[in-house]
Order: C-alpha cells, then structure tokens, then sequence
C-alpha cells in the first residue's frame, strides 16, 4: 500500500461547501431518482445517479479515493460487499470505489425518509426491520433472491459507525445473506475517513481515504453455522490487516 498524506486541518470553507453541497446534490438527485425509478424495473437509473452524488459530495469536502484491489472482480457476479464503518463518507467512498452496481441494506426508518428514502426505495435498496425478528427474516429471503437475480449488496458488519475507533463486534445478518443466496463475500477495508469526517459530524478536514477491495471468499458450500462463524472471522481479520483497525474485545473472543 502507497503511503500517502494524512488529513488536513478542519476547513470551515470545505465544511460549509459540503453542507451546502449535500442539501442540493441530495434534493436534486432524489428528485429525478423519482422521475426515473418507474421507467425501470432494475432501479440501475438510481444507482448510477447515486455514483454521481458521491463523486460531487467528495470534491465538496475535498475527499480523495485511493483504492487498491487485491483481486479482479466480475462484473458479471453479484457479491456481498462488507465494509468497516467509521464515517459517513464511507457510504460515498464505496459507491466511487467499487466497480459494481452496489445496493446498500438499511434500517427500514430509512426509508421513510420524504424523498431520500424514497429515493433509495426507487433504486431497489433493501430495508430491513431489526425490531420485528419475523418481518427481517422475510426480509433477508427478499434479499436473497434479489441477490440471485444478480444485485449486488454492501453491508456494514458492524450495524453502526464506530465511535472509538475500534472494530466493532459484527452482526452475522449479512453472511447469512450471502449464504443463503450462494455468493461471495469481499472484505473491504476503509482507512482514513474517520479522519476526514468523524462520525457524526459535518466538519471536514480534507484528505485521502484508501479502499481496499479484498479478493472474494466463496460461501456456496457453506452450510452450517460453524462455517458462517469462520466466514466471519475470515472477513474480520481481512479488514483489520488493511485498515489498521484493532477489534474491540468481546466477551468469549481472544483480544
């Protein structure tokens, strides 16, 4: 891995461009997300706007996306894209990063958000209930199949931005997911954008934010729940080697 400049000092100027930036570009985008989302049955429309919104939100908070891949991906494959999550920008450095069509799987409050949920519901993204255990199970079958036919989906393992900077504790959902619907899972590895934006803050400190894409790890001959406990294991320890990020100590779990 190159090395490169770490963040800048806050910029109040970058800040207020990114602000700004991110009410219009989002409005905008939301709006023709809407216009165009019945002409398609793929939602793909949606996605590629989305890119767009991305690639204008990180020149706002002056972001660059440096991204090494460890291995090819097919474009003809649908994947499970699992990710560390330290900041918002991840989501933005993920859509410029991958060179998929990718569907995030989000909390169904989401979604009914005037506009950006229905944006995202537009562009097939896939919610899920986490208070209701029957209505995420259906859910995940949805997914599934949604996967089959050739979506591929980014998760967050973790279910939340970290807040201390450690990797958190990974929810099994998503690998789950992945084997049910037989497809690979890719460690990706985020370094850099907690610094740039901190979880949940607006104030940007201008910088670099590598992505490192790992080669895919096949789960269509997984079956048990041993097999999903070593996939996630394998995922976790792909992501700390490239981001840097020490795993948060759990009860039952070596440090």
């Amino acid at each position: 891995m190159s090395p490169v400049m770490s963040a800048t000092r806050f910029s109040p100027f970058r800040s207020a461009l990114y602000v700004l930036t991110l009410i219009v570009a989002t409005f905008v985008g939301a709006v023709l997300a809407l216009l165009l989302g019945p002409f398609s049955r793929t939602g793909d429309p949606v996605l590629w706007l989305a890119r767009r919104w991305a690639r204008v939100l990180l020149w706002s908070a002056g972001v660059k996306v440096i991204v090494n891949m460890e291995a090819q991906l097919d474009p003809r494959r649908p994947y499970v894209f699992a990710a560390n999550h330290l900041s918002t920008v991840d989501i933005f450095a993920l859509f410029v990063a991958l060179p998929v069509n990718i569907r995030f799987i989000a909390k169904k409050q989401l979604g009914q958000i005037p506009l950006f949920g229905w944006a995202m519901a537009a562009g097939r993204f896939i919610f899920i209930d986490r208070k209701n255990p029957g209505a995420a199970r259906k859910s995940i079958d949805r997914a599934a199949a949604r996967i089959r036919e050739g979506s591929s989906v980014a998760i967050f393992p973790e279910g939340t931005r970290s807040r201390d900077g450690l990797l958190g504790p990974f929810k099994k959902g998503g690998f789950h997911l992945a084997q049910q619907a037989g497809v690979p899972v890719v460690p990706i590895a985020i370094k850099g954008a907690g610094e740039v934006m901190p979880p949940g803050s607006v104030l940007v400190r201008p910088g670099p934010v590598i992505v490192t894409v790992g080669a895919p790890i096949e789960t269509k001959d997984l079956t048990e729940a041993a097999d999903r406990n070593a996939l996630v294991e394998r995922v976790r320890s792909e992501i700390e080697r490239n981001s840097g990020q020490k795993s948060r100590p759990e009860p039952g779990r070596a440090a």
